[in-house]
Protein backbone atom coordinates (compact mmCIF):
# COMPACT_ATOMS: atom_id res chain seq x y z
CA UNK A 1 0.00 0.00 0.00
CA UNK A 2 1.06 3.35 -1.24
CA UNK A 3 0.36 6.77 1.30
CA UNK A 4 1.09 10.21 -0.41
CA UNK A 5 0.30 13.14 1.36
CA UNK A 6 -0.09 16.56 -1.55
CA UNK A 7 -1.16 20.09 -1.36
CA UNK A 8 -4.16 19.77 -2.95
CA UNK A 9 -5.00 21.08 -6.50
CA UNK A 10 -7.70 23.51 -7.24
CA UNK A 11 -9.62 21.02 -8.72
CA UNK A 12 -9.49 18.57 -5.79
CA UNK A 13 -9.97 21.15 -3.36
CA UNK A 14 -13.91 19.39 -3.01
CA UNK A 15 -13.02 16.32 -2.27
CA UNK A 16 -10.37 17.83 0.72
CA UNK A 17 -12.98 19.78 2.04
CA UNK A 18 -15.78 17.06 2.31
CA UNK A 19 -12.82 14.76 4.28
CA UNK A 20 -11.97 18.13 6.19
CA UNK A 21 -16.01 18.30 7.41
CA UNK A 22 -17.23 15.02 7.80
CA UNK A 23 -17.36 15.15 11.64
CA UNK A 24 -20.19 18.30 10.98
CA UNK A 25 -23.84 17.31 10.56
CA UNK A 26 -24.27 15.84 7.37
CA UNK A 27 -26.26 18.67 6.50
CA UNK A 28 -24.36 21.10 6.51
CA UNK A 29 -21.39 19.51 4.66
CA UNK A 30 -22.79 21.00 1.06
CA UNK A 31 -22.87 24.38 2.55
CA UNK A 32 -19.46 24.89 4.52
CA UNK A 33 -17.56 23.44 1.38
CA UNK A 34 -19.26 25.83 -1.14
CA UNK A 35 -18.84 28.77 1.45
CA UNK A 36 -14.85 27.79 1.83
CA UNK A 37 -14.64 27.39 -2.05
CA UNK A 38 -16.80 30.79 -2.75
CA UNK A 39 -14.15 32.41 0.33
CA UNK A 40 -10.75 31.01 -1.28
CA UNK A 41 -12.10 32.69 -4.54
CA UNK A 42 -12.79 36.11 -3.15
CA UNK A 43 -9.57 35.96 -1.70
CA UNK A 44 -10.75 35.86 2.11
CA UNK A 45 -9.39 32.18 2.95
CA UNK A 46 -6.28 30.47 2.23
CA UNK A 47 -7.05 27.35 0.96
CA UNK A 48 -2.89 27.03 -0.31
CA UNK A 49 -2.05 24.88 2.84
CA UNK A 50 -4.83 22.45 2.43
CA UNK A 51 -3.58 18.49 2.32
CA UNK A 52 -4.83 15.37 0.92
CA UNK A 53 -3.51 11.56 1.99
CA UNK A 54 -4.00 9.00 -0.90
CA UNK A 55 -4.24 5.58 -0.12
CA UNK A 56 -3.09 3.74 -3.17
CA UNK A 57 -4.60 6.81 -5.40
CA UNK A 58 -7.81 7.27 -3.21
CA UNK A 59 -8.65 9.85 -0.96
CA UNK A 60 -7.89 8.98 2.54
CA UNK A 61 -7.36 12.26 4.73
CA UNK A 62 -7.18 15.66 4.65
CA UNK A 63 -5.79 18.48 7.11
CA UNK A 64 -5.17 22.26 6.73
CA UNK A 65 -2.37 24.72 8.19
CA UNK A 66 -3.23 28.60 7.08
CA UNK A 67 -0.74 31.44 8.20
CA UNK A 68 -1.94 34.77 8.52
CA UNK A 69 -0.72 37.83 8.46
CA UNK A 70 0.27 37.64 12.46
CA UNK A 71 2.99 34.84 12.02
CA UNK A 72 0.25 32.67 13.47
CA UNK A 73 -0.38 29.76 11.77
CA UNK A 74 -4.40 28.09 12.32
CA UNK A 75 -4.07 24.59 12.41
CA UNK A 76 -7.26 22.03 11.07
CA UNK A 77 -5.68 18.38 12.18
CA UNK A 78 -6.15 15.31 10.00
CA UNK A 79 -9.84 14.07 9.54
CA UNK A 80 -9.60 9.97 8.07
CA UNK A 81 -11.88 8.79 5.83
CA UNK A 82 -14.04 6.10 7.41
CA UNK A 83 -13.08 4.47 4.11
CA UNK A 84 -8.91 4.51 5.16
CA UNK A 85 -7.32 0.83 5.04
CA UNK A 86 -4.66 2.15 7.39
CA UNK A 87 -6.26 5.02 9.12
CA UNK A 88 -3.76 5.54 11.56
CA UNK A 89 -0.78 4.90 9.21
CA UNK A 90 -2.86 8.03 7.33
CA UNK A 91 -3.18 9.70 9.75
CA UNK A 92 0.47 10.03 10.92
CA UNK A 93 1.79 10.67 7.51
CA UNK A 94 -0.19 13.92 7.89
CA UNK A 95 0.40 15.29 10.98
CA UNK A 96 4.39 14.78 9.52
CA UNK A 97 3.32 16.82 6.39
CA UNK A 98 1.09 19.36 8.55
CA UNK A 99 4.42 20.24 10.61
CA UNK A 100 6.63 20.63 7.63
CA UNK A 101 3.96 22.78 6.43
CA UNK A 102 4.14 24.96 9.61
CA UNK A 103 8.07 24.73 9.63
CA UNK A 104 8.42 25.74 6.12
CA UNK A 105 5.58 28.71 6.66
CA UNK A 106 8.23 30.91 9.09
CA UNK A 107 5.37 31.10 11.54
CA UNK A 108 6.12 32.16 14.94
CA UNK A 109 3.28 29.88 16.41
CA UNK A 110 1.24 27.23 15.13
CA UNK A 111 -2.86 27.45 17.14
CA UNK A 112 -5.39 24.53 17.36
CA UNK A 113 -8.81 24.27 18.22
CA UNK A 114 -9.58 21.33 19.41
CA UNK A 115 -12.72 19.82 21.49
CA UNK A 116 -10.97 18.87 25.45
CA UNK A 117 -13.48 16.11 25.18
CA UNK A 118 -11.30 14.68 22.38
CA UNK A 119 -8.50 12.93 24.15
CA UNK A 120 -7.23 11.15 20.72
CA UNK A 121 -7.17 13.96 19.28
CA UNK A 122 -4.98 15.97 21.80
CA UNK A 123 -2.50 12.94 21.97
CA UNK A 124 -1.75 13.09 18.02
CA UNK A 125 -0.87 17.12 18.48
CA UNK A 126 1.19 16.46 21.86
CA UNK A 127 2.51 13.49 20.26
CA UNK A 128 3.88 16.48 17.46
CA UNK A 129 5.16 18.53 19.65
CA UNK A 130 1.58 20.57 20.20
CA UNK A 131 1.34 21.84 23.50
CA UNK A 132 -1.77 22.09 25.97
CA UNK A 133 -1.41 26.06 26.56
CA UNK A 134 -5.32 27.06 27.65
CA UNK A 135 -8.75 26.13 28.12
CA UNK A 136 -11.33 28.90 26.07
CA UNK A 137 -15.01 29.70 27.10
CA UNK A 138 -17.02 30.77 24.09
CA UNK A 139 -19.73 33.17 25.72
CA UNK A 140 -22.49 35.02 23.78
CA UNK A 141 -25.41 37.40 25.47
CA UNK A 142 -28.27 38.90 23.55
CA UNK A 143 -29.19 42.29 22.71
CA UNK A 144 -32.11 43.64 23.54
CA UNK A 145 -34.18 47.46 22.87
CA UNK A 146 -33.12 48.08 26.56
CA UNK A 147 -29.50 47.84 25.63
CA UNK A 148 -29.92 50.76 22.76
CA UNK A 149 -31.76 52.93 25.23
CA UNK A 150 -29.11 52.33 27.93
CA UNK A 151 -31.98 51.14 30.84
CA UNK A 152 -30.70 47.46 30.85
CA UNK A 153 -27.28 49.02 31.59
CA UNK A 154 -25.88 49.88 34.76
CA UNK A 155 -24.00 52.92 35.03
CA UNK A 156 -20.67 53.85 36.90
CA UNK A 157 -19.06 57.45 37.57
CA UNK A 158 -15.33 57.93 37.60
CA UNK A 159 -13.57 60.36 39.66
CA UNK A 160 -11.84 60.68 36.53
CA UNK A 161 -14.31 60.94 33.21
CA UNK A 162 -13.21 58.44 30.39
CA UNK A 163 -13.00 59.81 26.86
CA UNK A 164 -12.29 57.25 23.98
CA UNK A 165 -11.10 57.66 20.45
CA UNK A 166 -11.00 55.70 17.42
CA UNK A 167 -9.12 53.47 15.79
CA UNK A 168 -6.74 55.42 12.92
CA UNK A 169 -3.93 55.61 11.20
CA UNK A 170 -2.72 58.39 13.39
CA UNK A 171 -3.80 56.41 16.81
CA UNK A 172 -2.55 53.20 15.12
CA UNK A 173 1.17 53.50 18.00
CA UNK A 174 -1.09 54.41 20.67
CA UNK A 175 -3.55 51.04 20.48
CA UNK A 176 -0.33 49.06 20.10
CA UNK A 177 1.19 50.13 22.93
CA UNK A 178 -1.53 49.81 25.12
CA UNK A 179 -2.23 46.38 24.33
CA UNK A 180 1.26 45.28 25.29
CA UNK A 181 0.46 46.99 28.60
CA UNK A 182 -2.37 45.11 29.07
CA UNK A 183 -0.41 41.97 28.33
CA UNK A 184 1.45 42.18 31.55
CA UNK A 185 0.42 40.34 34.68
CA UNK A 186 -2.65 39.34 32.92
CA UNK A 187 -4.47 36.01 33.22
CA UNK A 188 -5.60 35.55 29.58
CA UNK A 189 -4.05 33.79 27.23
CA UNK A 190 -0.39 33.96 29.37
CA UNK A 191 1.24 31.46 26.48
CA UNK A 192 1.03 34.60 23.95
CA UNK A 193 3.11 36.62 26.80
CA UNK A 194 6.57 37.53 24.79
CA UNK A 195 5.87 35.66 21.41
CA UNK A 196 3.45 38.43 20.42
CA UNK A 197 4.12 42.49 19.95
CA UNK A 198 1.20 44.99 20.32
CA UNK A 199 1.69 45.03 16.28
CA UNK A 200 0.95 41.34 15.58
CA UNK A 201 -1.77 42.08 17.93
CA UNK A 202 -3.61 44.78 15.65
CA UNK A 203 -3.16 42.91 12.85
CA UNK A 204 -4.14 39.68 14.25
CA UNK A 205 -7.58 40.93 15.82
CA UNK A 206 -8.13 42.61 12.24
CA UNK A 207 -8.39 39.36 10.91
CA UNK A 208 -11.70 38.48 12.51
CA UNK A 209 -14.72 39.18 11.14
CA UNK A 210 -14.96 42.54 9.68
CA UNK A 211 -12.80 45.02 10.78
CA UNK A 212 -14.46 49.14 10.88
CA UNK A 213 -11.91 50.80 13.04
CA UNK A 214 -14.98 52.76 14.85
CA UNK A 215 -15.95 50.05 16.69
CA UNK A 216 -12.34 49.89 17.85
CA UNK A 217 -11.69 52.43 21.04
CA UNK A 218 -9.02 53.44 22.92
CA UNK A 219 -9.85 54.59 26.41
CA UNK A 220 -8.30 57.06 28.22
CA UNK A 221 -8.88 59.01 31.85
CA UNK A 222 -6.74 62.29 31.74
CA UNK A 223 -3.87 62.11 29.87
CA UNK A 224 -3.52 58.80 30.35
CA UNK A 225 -4.43 55.92 28.08
CA UNK A 226 -5.95 53.10 30.36
CA UNK A 227 -7.45 50.12 28.43
CA UNK A 228 -8.88 49.06 24.97
CA UNK A 229 -12.03 47.96 23.60
CA UNK A 230 -11.57 46.14 20.41
CA UNK A 231 -15.27 44.66 18.61
CA UNK A 232 -15.61 42.84 14.70
CA UNK A 233 -19.10 42.74 13.39
CA UNK A 234 -20.05 39.31 11.85
CA UNK A 235 -22.74 39.96 9.99
CA UNK A 236 -23.41 36.66 8.48
CA UNK A 237 -23.68 35.38 12.41
CA UNK A 238 -25.81 39.20 13.12
CA UNK A 239 -23.44 39.14 15.57
CA UNK A 240 -20.76 41.47 17.29
CA UNK A 241 -17.55 39.48 18.31
CA UNK A 242 -15.95 41.20 21.22
CA UNK A 243 -12.05 40.55 19.87
CA UNK A 244 -9.77 42.05 23.04
CA UNK A 245 -10.53 43.90 25.61
CA UNK A 246 -7.54 45.19 28.29
CA UNK A 247 -6.65 47.73 31.21
CA UNK A 248 -3.41 48.70 31.86
CA UNK A 249 -2.65 47.03 35.41
CA UNK A 250 -2.31 50.60 37.38
CA UNK A 251 -5.63 51.20 36.41
CA UNK A 252 -7.23 47.30 37.09
CA UNK A 253 -10.05 47.05 39.88
CA UNK A 254 -11.57 50.64 38.77
CA UNK A 255 -14.73 49.23 37.07
CA UNK A 256 -13.04 50.40 33.85
CA UNK A 257 -13.62 47.27 32.08
CA UNK A 258 -16.74 47.06 32.96
CA UNK A 259 -17.52 50.55 31.91
CA UNK A 260 -15.69 49.55 28.16
CA UNK A 261 -18.02 46.10 28.20
CA UNK A 262 -21.00 48.14 28.53
CA UNK A 263 -19.90 50.71 26.16
CA UNK A 264 -18.74 47.60 23.69
CA UNK A 265 -22.51 46.35 24.77
CA UNK A 266 -24.63 49.33 23.94
CA UNK A 267 -22.78 49.98 20.34
CA UNK A 268 -23.32 46.29 19.18
CA UNK A 269 -26.98 46.61 19.89
CA UNK A 270 -27.02 50.08 18.40
CA UNK A 271 -25.45 48.79 15.45
CA UNK A 272 -28.64 46.83 14.99
CA UNK A 273 -27.03 43.45 16.11
CA UNK A 274 -28.85 40.73 18.10
CA UNK A 275 -25.96 39.27 19.91
CA UNK A 276 -22.60 39.91 20.95
CA UNK A 277 -20.14 37.21 21.56
CA UNK A 278 -16.32 36.71 23.23
CA UNK A 279 -13.46 33.57 23.52
CA UNK A 280 -12.26 33.75 27.56
CA UNK A 281 -9.72 32.10 28.77
CA UNK A 282 -11.26 29.71 31.17
CA UNK A 283 -8.43 30.86 33.61
CA UNK A 284 -9.04 34.20 33.69
CA UNK A 285 -11.20 34.19 36.84
CA UNK A 286 -12.17 37.77 36.61
CA UNK A 287 -13.29 38.46 33.09
CA UNK A 288 -15.44 35.20 33.16
CA UNK A 289 -16.88 37.07 36.64
CA UNK A 290 -17.53 39.93 34.83
CA UNK A 291 -18.78 38.37 31.98
CA UNK A 292 -21.46 36.41 33.50
CA UNK A 293 -22.61 39.05 35.86
CA UNK A 294 -23.01 41.24 32.40
CA UNK A 295 -25.29 38.41 30.75
CA UNK A 296 -23.07 36.24 29.30
CA UNK A 297 -23.68 32.73 28.55
CA UNK A 298 -21.15 29.92 28.20
CA UNK A 299 -21.82 28.41 24.64
CA UNK A 300 -19.16 25.85 24.16
CA UNK A 301 -15.46 25.22 25.43
CA UNK A 302 -12.54 24.60 23.47
CA UNK A 303 -8.80 23.47 24.09
CA UNK A 304 -6.46 25.52 22.50
CA UNK A 305 -2.68 23.52 21.91
CA UNK A 306 0.00 25.14 20.22
CA UNK A 307 3.40 24.39 18.53
CA UNK A 308 5.94 27.25 18.73
CA UNK A 309 8.41 27.18 15.35
CA UNK A 310 12.05 25.72 16.02
CA UNK A 311 13.12 29.14 16.08
CA UNK A 312 10.94 30.48 18.95
CA UNK A 313 11.66 27.40 20.99
CA UNK A 314 15.39 27.80 20.94
CA UNK A 315 14.53 31.37 22.30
Amino acid sequence: MTITVSRVAEEDRETALRLLFARFPQEEHSIRIEEALKSAQQGSLDLSGLLLARENDAPAGAALMMKQADCVALVWPPVISDQSIDAAEVEQALMRRLCEEIESSEAKLAQCLINPEDTSETELLRSAGFIHSADLFFMARHLSQEDRDDAGLQQETDQNELQSIAFSASTSDRFEGVIEQTYHQSLDCQFLNGLRTGKDAVTSHKLSGQFDPQHWQLYSAGPTDVGVLLMNPHFDQNGMELVYLGVVPGFRGRGIGRRMLQAGIRTAARAGLSMIFVAVDCGNAYANNLYSEMGFVELARRRVLVRPSAEVARK
